[in-house]
């Protein structure tokens, strides 16, 4: 996948992160959209845990900037929230439902329009 560099005026680089994810059928496991109307960039991989979606970003990093994932609409009319442990090479996306403290399983979760937006930037050396 394509990793796209920015050069800000004040000198550092940073790569962009940013995907749509999506569960492909029901059951059948989470993907990065990659098509004609999706383009990552930064993301390397896509694992499904038990509980939590792990994205894989090799792309040098040596500080986060920031990173955050968010529901689309149908999501959020469905009270599913969303937060992201970042990393240098990985992050981990975490999803509750509700008022929920514990995180819903992701495979647990399907819907055919339904998406998680990731967006960040990563600063390199």
């Amino acid at each position: 996948m394509t990793t796209h560099i920015l050069a800000t005026e004040a000198g550092p680089r940073l790569a962009l992160l940013s995907c749509v994810l999506r569960q492909k059928a029901a059951g059948a496991g989470w993907e990065v959209l990659a098509d004609s109307a999706h383009a990552p960039s930064g993301v390397t991989g896509l694992i499904q845990h038990p509980d939590h979606l792990e994205i894989t970003h090799a792309v040098g990093a040596v500080r986060v900037s920031s990173v955050q994932v968010t529901v689309d609409e149908y999501y959020a009319a469905r009270a599913l929230r969303c937060g992201v442990s970042v990393g240098l090479d990985l992050s981990r996306i975490y999803l509750y439902s509700g008022t929920s403290t514990s995180p819903v399983a992701p495979a647990s979760l399907y819907a055919s329009s339904g998406n998680l937006w990731l967006t960040g930037f990563l600063e390199l050396s």
